[in-house]
């Protein structure tokens, strides 16, 4: 995994031959250097003989820095989830099994916040399973660092119970991102579910779950929630979007039969997958982590702001630990602009393979005058 100083909010800079070598941010506890190489330390300066700049092409660097992310989980904790998976785990306890080993590993580069729904009571309180559509006023865990165990914890005195309302789960997330400070952080919402939405009175024209007349109307005890709430999850799911945060919908084993609304969600939020279905499926436990993981090496995008643009972007050579990486018109393996801004770069494949995966001790720089290494 890339070292966590590379994905921090470092500060960014240029060297110029002539100057006075950079001095250590205390900041951020960050330090750009050129060295021999030409490259750019990723870690903290204590450990970093700091050299003056050597000459190379323009005699200017520029640093990378990666993109603050932010993401937050949306948990479905409905009654459902204590059923089966095709491989026979409950869905809850492979779920919880799947965080166990993700989050840790991405804890340190991106800010973790969570939610769960519904705020059921549990299941010996007396009260119905499947009863309950109540949701939280707020966040279980607000998006920082190092949220993992927390998130964890809260997810583990809990358990599976009542229904599915994800529009009204998705609605306070909506406020939290709305108001929160940072908002020029990648922002994303993880949605875990086994179900498509419900806990909507009855409408004109109610569509039941399961497509069935018994969960809705009188006398069933699901007269009031048992309707699809497809129009309204997806409508959040796009106001979420307009404000910059894309979604990414995982449907568990059980979700099926309402793939059709699943598939509505995960285009909606800006990340569904190429084929069929649109949303990340995950029918059993292997397919979990799988999918899991899928997603979060995804919002690792490997995308790197620059401090400005470059005076001309046909001269820009970008190196890793002294390494010429190859520009790629074709956006496959190697690094292109993202805009035409030419303010932030972004790398393909294998290339984006390296980058991420390069130790705390590695360094990435912008070489301005300096031709782009191209594919023969």
């Amino acid at each position: 995994m890339v070292g966590s100083a590379l994905l921090g909010a470092c500060s960014l800079g240029t060297s110029v031959v002539g100057e006075a070598p950079p001095v250590p941010d205390a900041s951020t506890g960050n330090v750009a250097v050129i060295n021999e190489d030409d490259v750019r330390v990723f870690h903290a300066p204590d450990a970093i003989p700091v050299r003056n700049a050597d000459v190379f092409c323009g005699g200017t660097a520029m640093s990378l820095t990666r993109r603050r992310v932010t993401a937050v989980l949306v948990i479905d904790r409905s009654g459902s989830m204590q059923q089966a998976g095709t491989d026979g785990t409950p869905k809850w306890t492979a779920l919880l099994s799947t965080l166990r080993t993700v989050l840790p590993r991405i804890e340190t580069q991106v800010s973790l916040g969570m939610m769960s729904f519904p705020d059921a009571p549990p299941a010996d309180a007396g009260m119905p399973r499947g009863d309950s559509c109540g949701v939280s006023t707020h966040l279980a865990i607000e998006p920082a660092r190092l949220t993992a165990v927390p998130i964890l914890n809260d997810l583990g005195l809990t358990s599976p119970n009542g229904n599915t309302p994800t529009y009204e789960a998705l609605r306070v997330v909506e406020r939290y991102f709305r108001a929160a400070p940072d908002q020029d952080s990648e922002r994303y919402v993880i949605l875990a579910t086994d179900g498509a939405p419900n806990c909507i009175p009855l409408p004109p024209g109610c569509r039941c779950m399961g497509g069935t007349s018994m969960m809705c109307g009188p006398p069933m005890q699901f007269s009031t929630n048992g309707c699809l709430d497809a129009d309204r999850t997806v409508g959040m799911i796009q106001v979420l979007r307009g404000e910059g945060v894309g979604t990414y919908v995982l449907g568990l084993n059980g979700v099926e039969s309402e793939g059709a609304v699943l598939d509505a969600m995960a285009d909606a939020g800006g990340h569904a997958r190429a084929a069929s279905p649109r949303y990340y499926s995950a029918a059993s436990s292997d397919d979990l982590a799988r999918e899991f993981a899928t997603v979060t090496t995804s919002i690792l995008e490997c995308r790197f702001a620059l401090d400005g643009p470059p005076p001309d972007p046909s001269l820009v050579d970008v190196r890793l630990d002294g390494t010429r990486l190859v520009f790629d018109v074709q956006r496959s393996d190697g690094w292109n602009w993202t805009d035409d801004t030419h303010r932030e770069i972004r790398f393909y494949g294998r290339t984006c393979d390296l980058v991420r995966d390069s130790n705390g001790g590695s360094r990435l720089i912008a070489a301005f005058g300096c031709p782009a290494l191209v594919p023969p």
